[in-house]
């Protein structure tokens, strides 16, 4: 195994610029630290990434109500209309939740709020309620071999 090691010269400065103080501060500290003012862009993304987040988590709480909530009717059915009809009600309070965190979005991209975590929110649905039916009744899908 052969390591290359790559060196690279940085430029020269030039001699008229000046050279920063040893009090000079501004460079120790990085730019998401929190002396430094938030700016609009931030937050929008983690007013964004709030919205992820509850979605994901309402999602695996839709999966879990449905699986239990389902499972008491006898028609299969029913079973995904009632499923159906919670993951709907869930995604619409996730909506208002999002409305209530008051991020700054332009009008322009409004249908990020509706958009962002959409696909996780249906994913984490589907996989909790599975997962919810296979632990909670393991005996339904078994089969007796002769």
């Amino acid at each position: 195994m052969i390591l290359k090691i790559y060196l690279v010269r940085h430029p020269k400065k030039k001699e008229n610029e000046k050279k920063p103080d040893a009090g000079d501060k501004t460079n120790d500290t990085p730019p998401g630290a929190s002396g430094a003012p938030a700016t609009e862009e931030s937050k929008i993304r983690s007013g964004l990434d709030k919205v992820f987040w509850i979605r994901v988590c309402l999602g695996i709480l839709a999966g879990v109500i449905s699986a239990e909530i389902g499972f008491s009717y006898t028609h299969a059915s029913t079973r995904g209309i009632i499923g159906l009809g919670i993951v709907i009600v869930l995604f619409i309070i996730s909506y208002g939740a999002a409305k209530v965190l008051r991020i700054p979005i332009p009008p322009t991209d409004k249908k990020k709020l509706v958009m962002t975590g959409i696909g996780s929110y249906f994913m984490m649905f589907l996989f909790s309620w599975i997962l919810t039916n296979t632990l909670i009744h393991p005996d339904i899908g078994l089969v007796h071999v002769k």
